[in-house]
């Protein structure tokens, strides 16, 4: 009896590992591709078979204007294009402060009556450290910091010098390149390399999870932000060669 008990926790503890192995593998997002051939002639018909557990598939070919790094999600990595960002490293601020702190001296020595207080200055630019700001915004908070040491135009410029320019690019020359968005129930694709070269033929396969929650509710109220939702992705490739 005690041997068929141990048998039957044992049978019961195989199937829960298993189930959770199960649910983890849905929860993964995978994808693969395979080609009829990886060497071929100009102008050759190539096949391709995908499979994958996505919700949605993109096949990149390689070629001009269908290349996967140069694509929009790649290139912003999922950041809004015009989206411009400048930071003020703990690095940069270690390197302006002797510069900066002579010149407050040099000031006070031409102005005794209206001495400046090096510390607190350096104090409001220590508190923008580390915090993403429009160039515009960066330059304002300088001037607030600092309303009679430098002109509004003066702070834009040290913005320039010793800033992190994080703005994202805008798109690139030609655009960005794109995909072909495949059915999911007919994962095959054929197409013709028009001249020669090696290509990285890319699948992209997505999974949409659940709305993102902020303390005000959703992020945003479109389903087509990026940031909206909890996105799962992954890619297969496979090289052609084309003679």
């Amino acid at each position: 009896m005690k041997t068929k008990y141990s048998i039957y926790v044992l049978l019961c503890l195989t199937l829960l590992f298993s189930f959770t192995s199960c649910v983890k593998d849905e929860l993964d997002t995978w994808v693969s591709i395979e080609a009829s051939k990886t060497e071929v002639a100009v102008n050759e018909t190539v096949n391709f078979t995908i499979s994958g557990n996505a919700e949605t598939y993109v096949i990149y070919s390689g070629d001009a204007g269908h290349d996967f790094t140069k694509s929009y999600l790649v290139i912003t990595q999922g950041k809004k294009v015009d989206q411009e960002e400048y930071v003020l490293s703990q690095a940069q601020l270690d390197i302006w402060t002797p510069i900066l702190t002579t010149e407050i001296a040099a000031f006070n020595v031409l102005n005794p009556t209206a001495t400046l207080d090096a510390n607190t200055i350096l104090t409001g630019i220590t508190n923008l450290v580390d915090k993403p700001y429009y160039m515009d915004t960066a330059a304002n908070r300088l001037r607030e910091i600092m309303p009679t040491l430098k002109t509004y135009s003066q702070c834009g410029g040290l913005v320039t010098t010793y800033f992190t320019n994080n703005s994202v690019l805008l798109a690139p020359v030609g655009g960005f390149s794109t995909g072909v968005a495949l059915n999911r129930n007919y994962l095959t694709y054929s197409y013709k390399f028009t001249t020669p070269g090696t290509y990285t033929v890319t699948v992209l396969g997505t999974k949409v999870g659940q709305k993102n929650y902020t303390g005000n509710g959703y992020i945003d109220d479109r389903t087509s932000s990026a940031s909206e939702f909890d996105y799962k992705r992954n890619t297969d490739t496979v090289t052609i060669i084309v003679q």
